[in-house]
């Protein structure tokens, strides 16, 4: 049995999720959600007749705080962590990933993700692509899908997909959209992502934002897919125009929200994806992209400048 457990981030219902299956060594965990709602997940374990130490197996997607940030909790009660080998590292040594994450998010880091604490390196093991784990009675295949983060891991049992991001973020019945964030997005690495999903044909996506995809997963794919390319395309004429970061935030910001208002999205839906994937975070990640990957495609037309746009 699958259950998705609601973190409730901030109090809010329907935002970030971690995903429960039963086995017969007890219940695993796909990602955990930040450290600061580890008391709703325990509350949400108890709900399902477990408690927090029942869980020896943890797969993370990858080690942002909002999918991690709880994964030192299971590990200080037993549990083994799963990881990408380039997240491995960040999870005994947090401090670089504090660093960083603090400089996006400031005075705000222990109210959003709560405390960050290092894992015992026994309590980590690092998978490769296509790497297998045994949990009786499943088989659970870790597959490496970079795009929104380089050490980005799917995981495949039976028919069933636990997406992480790179499958996309759709809250309630909204449509799908990528989750944009600074360092690690690569364009063409997310689209071939996609593709391995797709080439799965699974019967069952679970996203961490939020929750089962049970059917038009195709279609879900496809959408998430035509977002991604469009949205870099969006950025990509934004910098040839010269416009920088601030002028672009607000702009993106106003974009994202005229297209779900046009799909027929509340203005509560609206702040709840807000909330689920900030739309700042996307302008310094694109910008960053263009920049590093093709930054021949971003160049100002002669005699143009940024003052001068």
């Amino acid at each position: 049995m699958i259950h998705v457990l609601d973190t409730r981030h901030l109090g809010r219902a329907g935002i970030i999720a971690s995903t429960l299956l039963e086995s017969d060594e007890g219940p695993i965990l796909f990602d955990t959600g930040p450290e600061s709602t580890f008391e709703n997940i325990v509350g949400e374990l108890n709900a399902n007749g477990f408690a927090p130490r029942d869980v020896r197996h943890v797969f993370l997607s990858h080690i942002h705080f909002d999918h991690a940030g709880a994964a030192w909790r299971f590990a200080d009660l037993g549990a083994t962590i799963y990881v990408h080998p380039r997240g491995g590292p960040h999870l005994i040594d947090p401090r670089k990933l504090v660093a960083s994450a603090t400089r996006l998010y400031g005075h705000e880091m222990e109210r959003l993700w709560g405390t960050v604490a290092a894992i015992a390196p026994e309590r980590v093991r690092v998978l490769e692509d296509n790497d297998i784990v045994r949990v009786a009675p499943f088989e659970i295949r870790a597959i490496a899908t970079p795009g929104h983060a380089s050490h980005h891991h799917i995981y495949l049992w039976d028919d069933n997909v636990f997406g992480g991001d790179v499958a996309g973020v759709r809250l309630g019945n909204g449509p799908a959209v990528p989750p944009f964030v600074p360092p690690e997005l690569e364009i063409e690495s997310w689209l071939e992502s996609i593709a391995k999903i797709r080439a799965l044909n699974p019967a069952k996506l679970y996203l961490p934002h939020f929750g089962l995809v049970a059917r038009d997963i195709a279609a879900h794919l496809d959408a998430l897919g035509e977002r991604v390319i469009r949205w870099s395309i969006w950025f990509r004429d934004r910098l040839r125009t010269g416009d920088d970061e601030q002028k672009m935030t607000p702009a993106f910001a106003d974009y994202l929200a005229a297209e779900l208002q046009a799909l027929g999205a509340t203005e509560t839906e609206v702040a709840d994806y807000e909330h689920a994937d900030p739309s700042f975070m996307a302008v310094s990640a694109a910008s960053r992209y263009w920049r590093k990957h093709h930054p021949d495609e971003v160049e100002l037309p002669a005699g143009r400048d940024s003052a001068s746009s």
